[in-house]
């Protein structure tokens, strides 16, 4: 590859936060992520514009992995494409591209398992489904070392990067070494206050390989995420500050991975906080005073995948749901 290939960020925004999609411009023209529903026709489509593009010709629609705010907009772009873009998703994850009542299966197994007010957790399965455009049935599901061709020598590779996700992957652009992880690298956390991580052991893993093995010129992130002063620093990183930005994700996860092991060595607390379930001491020590009950929240993820990692609890039986 003789010259640097164009990336667009497009910023999604819904409600608080935002999420990111990346346009990447080839012969065969592909966005990495998708935002939610609304995103195409609200950030997708005229972002695009600006830059002279049509959403129409996006030919590659690249998930990499199956959360709402990454796939919940990618029905309404394969829309705006005549149905002519390639659908693509890691295959542990495409269950909840082709059905959305998986999204529930998978929000009840994880945040929704502590939230005990049944009216609360009916206005997080309606906010799901609503962020979510109709079932769509990928064209590859993609694993380990697969390689997307955009046309000329635009290559992108699948490297595995499970951990805040089950099934997430990295598209990495060849010969450029540029990383789009989206959420695989979460450093101190994003709006919430903590990072979302469902697999410890996973999400440490994959950070190590991203740090020690692919080590990416650039990294695309899915949204902004604190430092450790708490600020929330730009979703597009390069340079020396690619290795300090996955050093501190580890630290992080360090941390979370002490604090649980201090607090619930001996079980989860038969008493129950009101808001923050079994995991009450540890917000207390780490200064958390979100709403676990607000969605997205990584609270209540977090805090149950660092608890399963503790009891030695396994991931198989969530890979075969």
């Amino acid at each position: 590859m003789t010259s640097a290939v164009r990336v667009i960020p497009i910023e999604c925004k819904f409600g608080p936060i935002s999420a990111f999609a990346y346009y990447v411009d080839a012969p065969e023209p592909a966005i990495i992520d998708t935002g939610v529903s609304i995103s195409a026709i609200q950030d997708i489509e005229p972002t695009l514009a600006e830059h002279g593009i049509r959403i129409e010709d996006i030919r590659w629609i690249l998930l990499t992995h199956g959360h709402v705010d990454h796939l919940g907009g990618a029905y309404a772009v394969w829309e705006k494409t005549g149905r002519n873009a390639k659908v693509v998703i890691p295959k542990i994850e495409a269950r909840l591209l082709r059905d959305k009542n998986e999204q529930i299966v998978d929000y009840k197994s994880l945040q929704g398992k502590y939230i005990t007010d049944p009216a609360i957790q009916e206005k997080h399965i309606a906010m799901l489904t609503a962020d979510i455009g109709g079932y769509i049935e990928p064209n590859l599901e993609v694993v380990e070392g697969d390689s997307i061709h955009l046309g000329a020598d635009i290559t992108l590779r699948v490297v595995e990067t499970p951990g805040h996700s089950i099934g997430s992957v990295t598209f990495v652009l060849e010969d450029l070494d540029w990383a789009f992880a989206a959420d695989a690298v979460q450093m101190y956390g994003g709006f919430s206050g903590l990072p979302t991580i469902e697999e410890p052991t996973l999400y440490r893993k994959s950070v190590q390989r991203l740090l020690e093995e692919v080590r990416p010129n650039r990294l695309f992130l899915g949204h902004p995420f604190r430092n450790i002063n708490g600020e929330l620093q730009s979703a597009q990183i390069e340079g020396e500050l690619v290795t300090t930005l996955l050093q501190a994700s580890l630290d992080m996860d360090a941390k979370l991975s002490d604090l649980v092991k201090l607090h619930l060595s001996n079980g989860l607390p038969a008493q129950q906080h009101e808001l923050y379930g079994p995991f009450e001491s540890i917000a207390k020590e780490i200064g958390y005073t979100g709403d676990p009950r607000n969605l997205p929240c990584a609270f209540f993820v977090t805090m149950n995948g660092y608890y399963e990692e503790l009891s030695g609890l396994h991931i198989e039986e969530r890979r075969n749901i």
